[in-house]
């Protein structure tokens, strides 16, 4: 039904329900008719101290003023009335509050059909243009040529006095004369921006909308108001109130009478599960817990040794020593640190639609977070490095780098972790911009502060007090840094810094390989054309020469500028390319050989550098442009300038954000991340420690008190424990926010430490196990569980850091990890991720796409996994491996030793205990010996096989993939 009908059929309803009123013998007034009804019904979200949604409906301007959306709340009929709209579909008022009667529905109606009548004169808003509606224009249009790094024949059209100051040729315009201003016959001549320079700036030419706001505005004098960025100030928030803090996310976390008599995690569990007559299962075996603790805080099962270290152990506190034995461990950050990449949305590539360029040295980054982690690096510093490291120390005036200043600039790769397509030459204008900036605002807001920020992009948010304003306010924070209007190419965003010793070891180490690998890679370059032209000699012995070398000169052109003739000679190459290389002819198969030959030759000079001096840094260049509200999240829809703060929800409302540069007689920066962190990292913020210990919490139970990570907010799950998540937020800022510290709390509990036995009381009245009744079985996720495959099969390389290892896609689409030198691999955590080409084991087993971040993986059970474990190739030599570690008694014995029995006992014995960390039972042993049997049988007395065989099946089974 047409909107239009619809409100006639339900005026007409109202009219025959309510009858006729005394309003109906007289015009209907706004002040004596309507504003008593919307100050009884709306009055208590949007009036003069409260304005949800920027509306402020207690006076005729607010009203004709309208909300965030810059439209008035009445049109001129009442179709195009938003507030009537609201009305008639029943959002306001909202659910829940008292309801307008028919009879004031009918007057509201009425009163906007008839004119919308008012005794109080009312001033056209936006009656008359200012440089706030100019501004964003040159920011959109023209300051790519004359801005903060490029001012084009000295113009700089940033703010309305440099418009007026003008440049070589003058003015950019003559107040009241738009004909004779020089900014208006350059762009309506199509002289600005060039026509032919577009692309090369990403800008596009301002339709005639935009144009006659600049005419309009020139031909009024040119006007400047005084009106300052919305910025909170000591006066009393009107967006967000009092009663919108009182969400228990909302305030600090603090503990009532009854918590603070609980001391620790099984207090605060144990009065939940008494409640529902329940307990905790009985605690679990030696062997079950040392493979836990083991895979929760390193990722990989125990050697034989230290299982048979912890297993036999006679000290009464065995448990606590093995935590703390891993907690010092190495490898302790690379599992930690893999989850913390996680959240920053780590990848070795850029992404996007056309194409996915490597990121040379965001590896750094990883590696900073590892020692991080490893080091205990406590999490107030740690967020205050990630978010505004550039803005501690002064790296440019310093007359000694220290490691610290190249830490903290490393560490500011935390908010360049998203996808960034800006740098394709069709993918660089402000839309694509504003995405890698709401990325990273969304990394920010749902990891750190667990908040859906990115709601508020386009309207205030739908079901937490976060006004639109406030997300860009937000914004406005990193726009030092990272501004849509003075963008960084991906050339500019790497700073060359290091300390003195490490550009030495440059220096010496780096020129005479550089000058080997690019002879090396001329060589490989002529050796891939060689295997190129052998395909077509071979399978096209026909074709003239000159069309393989057409064909040749085809590949380096884009595929969407080739010729039609040169389409089809690359089709026909292509066809012949992707044929197995066992099945080509012995000419192109030594062509082959060739080619890997020189990349492995490539991949050993690159490993003897020196790793860059280039770190990928974020940093703030002390002139951001202005920040607007940008209308339903539209770039060229800018409304009111705002500068930075922090949601309002989060604060009393009355408190300013202060934001001071860093250096005095320094580098220009504006200290807005600077004073962001310092505030997030307050002992009283209601939401940091919260969110970090809950996250803690999830990786050791597969939960979080709050099961959804990235929400703490209105439409998120109540925790399941909020005491708990209080005691051990404050806990966790007592104890210095050190995260070693909330792993001994958690690891060290009687919680931790039950066995995953269910009752079947548990099943009926917690079948979500959200009490924790029991230890729940878990899958091993991806890096776990290639690290374990690898570490078990005795082929796992140990080495820490540095550049990712590399991989190869076949033509089958399988993606493989190139292995060391010595033929070993290293931990998942240092294999190269680029987005489009995920290891195919890794993928299959849940690694995520990072779009931009993920914050809790998904955990499949699906047919494919089971498919590549028995057959994929790579975990068969792995197997094979594992086969070959085993004590080989066994595969020298005969069936006339009388210690055969014993001999195969062992074998199997050394399998268990190495795989999955316990000995084997009798029926174990038994079932053992019967399928080597049989196996050797089945290989024709092939022991070796039957082992290999025996391992295989191991590595494929629940009690291998699951943690117990």
């Amino acid at each position: 039904m047409p909107t239009r009908c619809y409100h006639l059929l339900i005026i007409l309803l109202l009219v025959a329900i309510t009858g006729p009123s005394q309003a109906d013998e007289r015009s209907l007034v706004f002040e004596a008719d309507v504003q008593p009804i919307l100050a009884s019904k709306c009055g208590k979200c949007h009036a003069d101290l409260v304005q949800k949604g920027g509306l402020n409906l207690s006076t005729i301007s607010g009203v004709r003023r309208g909300g965030e959306s810059g439209e008035s709340a009445i049109g001129e009929t009442l179709d195009d009335s938003p507030l009537w709209a609201m009305i008639v579909g029943g959002e306001m008022p909202p659910n829940g509050e008292q309801q307008l009667s028919n009879v004031e529905r009918n007057v509201i109606q009425r009163w906007i059909a008839t004119g919308a009548v008012s005794n109080t004169p009312v001033a056209t808003p936006a009656s008359q243009l200012t440089q706030h509606d100019v501004i964003p224009i040159m920011l959109l249009r023209c300051v790519a040529c004359h801005g903060a790094r490029k001012q084009e024949a000295g113009l700089d059209l940033r703010t309305a006095g440099s418009i007026l100051k003008g440049g070589k040729s003058g003015p950019a315009c003559v107040p009241g004369a738009p004909d004779k201003s020089l900014m208006i016959a350059r762009i309506e001549s199509d002289a600005c921006p060039p026509r032919e320079l577009l692309l090369s700036f990403f800008v596009k030419r301002p339709p005639p909308a935009e144009v006659k706001i600049l005419h309009d505005w020139i031909a009024s004098g040119a006007p400047e108001s005084d009106i300052q960025p919305d910025v909170a100030t000591t006066q009393p928030d009107p967006m967000v109130t009092d009663l919108d803090r009182r969400h228990w996310a909302f305030q600090s976390p603090k503990l009532n009478a009854s918590a603070q008599q609980l001391q620790s995690v099984d207090d605060f569990l144990r009065a939940k599960l008494d409640t529902v007559g329940l307990s905790f299962s009985p605690e679990a075996d030696c062997d079950t817990l040392i493979r836990r603790a083991y895979i929760d805080l390193i990722g990989m099962p125990p050697s034989r040794e230290e299982w048979n270290k912890w297993h036999h152990s006679n000290d009464a506190n065995w448990y606590q020593a093995m935590i703390e034995h891993l907690l010092a461990s190495p490898h302790y950050g690379e599992r930690w640190g893999r989850y913390w990449l996680d959240l920053a949305g780590y990848a070795d590539s850029e992404g996007g639609i056309s194409a996915d360029p490597l990121r040379e040295v965001a590896w750094k980054y990883r590696d900073y977070v590892i020692r991080a982690i490893n080091n205990d690096k406590t999490y107030d510093r740690f967020l205050l490095e990630q978010l505004s490291g550039d803005e501690l120390l002064d790296h440019t005036n310093a007359t000694v780098i220290t490691q610290e200043m190249v830490d903290n600039l490393i560490a500011t790769g935390f908010l360049r972790m998203g996808i960034d397509q800006t740098g394709s030459r069709t993918m660089n204008f402000v839309p694509e911009r504003l995405g890698v900036i709401g990325d990273a605002i969304t990394v920010v807001g749902e990891g750190l502060m667990g908040l859906t920020l990115g709601c508020a992009k386009c309207h205030s948010h739908k079901y937490d007090p976060i006004p639109h304003r406030d997300y860009y306010r937000f914004k406005a924070i990193f726009q030092g840094a990272l501004d849509e209007h003075d963008w960084l190419t991906f050339k500019d965003r790497v700073l060359n810094v290091d300390t003195a010793e490490r550009k030495q070891r440059v220096v010496s180490v780096n020129p005479k390989l550089a000058a080997e690998l690019k002879q090396l890679q001329l060589q490989l370059k002529k050796a891939q054309t060689a295997v190129q032209r052998e395909l077509l000699v071979q399978y096209y012995p026909e074709q003239p020469p000159a069309d393989r070398d057409e064909t040749l000169r085809a590949l380096q052109v884009a595929d969407n500028n080739r010729s039609l003739t040169q389409r089809n000679l690359v089709e026909m190459l292509q066809k012949v390319e992707v044929l197995p290389d066992d099945q080509q002819p012995l000419s192109v198969q030594a062509a082959l050989a060739a080619v890997t030959a020189l990349q492995n030759e490539i991949r050993q000079v690159e490993r003897r550098m020196e790793p860059s001096l280039a770190i990928r840094a974020l940093w703030d260049r002390g002139e951001p442009s202005p920040t607007y509200i940008l209308r339903r999240g539209e770039h060229d829809k800018p409304s009111r300038s705002v500068g930075p703060g922090v949601p309002s929800v989060l604060t009393d409302g009355q408190t300013p954000f202060v934001a001071q540069p860093p250096f005095s007689g320094g580098p220009p920066k504006t200290g807005r991340r600077l004073a962001f962190a310092r505030w997030l990292i307050q002992p009283d913020n209601p939401l940091t420690a919260r969110v970090l210990v809950n996250r803690i919490w999830y990786h050791h139970f597969g939960a979080g008190i709050v099961s959804t990570l990235e929400n703490f907010g209105r439409k998120g799950e109540r925790p399941s424990h909020p005491e708990l998540l209080d005691w051990l937020a404050i806990e966790f800022v007592n104890r210095g926010w050190s995260i070693k510290e909330m792993h001994r709390l958690i690891m060290n509990s009687r919680a931790y430490r039950q066995s995953s036995r269910v009752s079947e009381l548990a099943y009926q009245v917690d079948p979500q196990n959200r009490l924790l009744s029991h230890m729940p079985l878990r899958r091993l996720d991806a890096e776990a569980l290639r690290d374990s495959l690898l570490f078990v099969a005795g082929r796992l390389d140990t080495r820490s850091g540095g550049a990712p290892d590399t991989v190869s896609v076949d033509r089958n689409g399988l993606v493989s990890v190139i292995p060391t030198d010595d033929n070993r691999w290293r931990r998942s955590v240092y294999l190269q991720y680029r987005r489009t080409e995920v290891p195919t084991l890794m993928e299959t087993f849940d690694y995520p796409d990072m779009g931009p971040n993920c914050l809790s993986r998904n955990t499949s059970i699906v047919s494919p996994q089971s498919l590549l474990l028995m057959n994929n190739g790579h975990v068969r030599d792995l197997a094979r491996a594992f086969a070959d570690s085993i004590d080989q008694t066994w595969l020298k014995s005969v069936d006339t030793d009388v210690n055969q029995q014993a001999s195969w006992e062992s074998q199997i014995a050394s399998i268990y205990e190495t795989a999955l960390c316990h000995a084997p039972s009798q029926d174990e042993l038994r079932l053992g010996i019967e399928t080597l049997q049989r196996l050797t049988s089945q290989w024709n007395g092939d022991k070796r096989k039957a082992l290999e065989t025996y391992c295989h099946t191991l590595l494929n089974s629940a009690a291998f993939l699951y943690v117990d």
